[in-house]
């Protein structure tokens, strides 16, 4: 089973905040400082194109599911978006210098509301090299299909259990019975052996 430090991505950037301020941090990556938007703005395109190939369906190993963060994550993109866009369309009107930097902040902003349209639940289910691994943000559970037992799905958790009846939880979803039958049948789908799956005192058979 892997397990993540629900805190790990918190404390990597409190870290790199706190190094940033070391003079001689500062000093080291000065010359290469103005290469940290591009670097931004490729890892937007990556998730930008991660989503299009899901919603496209070529991504067929894996299959998004609700949880309790996606309000939040719908709308963080249109709201740096926005501020990023407008921000960088003022600063190359009034401002004369750094227009490469201005222009990097607005198709910076133009490419977080794409991201924001091309929205998908941040809930994971992927399987892959004979592993069933459910994601929720930091918390992930990974077990090998040949020791799962059973999968338990409510409303705010996903339950595995092991075939020596060790569970592992993942919480903080957010599933109706609609979710319930597409983790149903994409499970099915994969799954080569029977697996018993439980929602809401029914119980359906991989």
């Amino acid at each position: 089973m892997k397990k993540r430090n629900p805190y790990l991505g918190t404390i990597l950037i409190i870290g790199i905040v706190l190094l940033f301020q070391v003079k001689y941090v500062r000093e080291l990556i000065d010359p290469i400082r103005e290469y940290f938007p591009v670097l931004w703005i490729a890892l937007i395109i990556w998730s930008i194109y991660g989503r299009i190939k899901y919603r496209n369906g070529k991504n067929v190993d894996q299959l998004r599911i609700p949880t309790n963060n996606d309000d939040y994550n719908k709308a963080v993109p249109f709201i740096f978006g926005i501020i990023l866009s407008v921000g960088g369309i003022l600063a190359l009107k009034y401002f004369e210098s750094e227009k490469i930097m201005w222009s990097l902040l607005l198709l910076t902003g133009i490419l977080l509301l794409i991201l924001g349209f091309l929205f998908v639940p941040s809930g994971i289910i992927e399987i892959k090299n004979n592993e069933l691994s459910f994601e929720n943000g930091a918390r992930k559970q990974t077990i090998g299909i040949e020791k799962l037992n059973n999968i338990e799905l409510k409303s705010s958790d996903i339950i595995l259990t092991e075939k020596n009846e060790k569970k592992h939880y993942l919480n903080h979803m957010n599933l109706n019975e609609s979710d319930y039958q597409k983790i149903s049948e994409f499970i099915n789908e994969k799954l080569n052996h029977k697996i018993e799956i439980k929602t809401y005192g029914n119980t359906v058979y991989n």
